[in-house]
């Protein structure tokens, strides 16, 4: 089995971690930012907490990271596995960031979003009609609380980090890592 997997030996080059809590902390509140403004100023809020808004912004807060890091490393080298934890990590402090917002939004500052997330949510459902389980889905969805719009809000924008991180990762790397070869035990 270990023959089809190759093992790769890479260097990490630069301090990862505070780069991804401080870009990641900037690029949610820039998520949350942009979206408390958005509502603000519009004549209804967005449908859900979480949209294609905000993953536009998590795009260009992961792929604005990854360059400035590899930017500021010596030389320039980065491997792919450097800037995968460094996206990863700017993707899970981003959501924890972004989905505490909404949780704070939604219930503190503004507890009728609530109630409108949910109603959101019911209407692109199918209808209540169709069967017991849906029946069950529009009950579930009506008993959201504040707390489930950050998780979901959060929640999303992590799992869409994934994907934006591997094509930044892509992009950006400048070194290969070496390939492994595991040395056969000889009896």
């Amino acid at each position: 089995m270990a023959r089809f997997f190759r093992r790769y030996k890479s260097t990490i080059y630069g301090n990862y971690r505070k780069a991804y809590l401080i870009d990641g902390v900037l690029t949610g509140v820039v998520m949350s930012v942009i979206i408390a403004v958005r509502d603000w100023l519009a004549a209804k809020p967005m449908a859900t907490p979480e949209n294609y808004v905000t993953e536009i912004v998590l795009a260009i807060g992961i792929f604005w990271a990854t360059y400035h890091y590899r930017k500021q490393l010596p030389d320039q080298k980065v491997t792919l596995k450097e800037l995968m934890l460094l996206g990863l990590g700017i993707g899970v402090v981003s959501a924890v960031v972004y989905g505490l917002w909404t949780w704070l939004n939604s219930g503190v500052l503004n507890p009728e979003l609530v109630d409108y997330y949910n109603n959101s949510r019911i209407s692109v459902m199918e209808p209540a009609e169709t069967s017991a389980e849906a029946k069950m889905a529009v009950e579930s969805v009506k008993h959201y609380t504040a707390g489930d719009w950050g998780f979901i809000a959060g929640f999303r924008s992590a799992v869409m980090s994934i994907i934006i991180t591997f094509f930044a990762a892509l992009l950006f790397r400048t070194e290969k890592g070496e390939v492994v070869e595991k040395k056969k035990e000889t009896k």
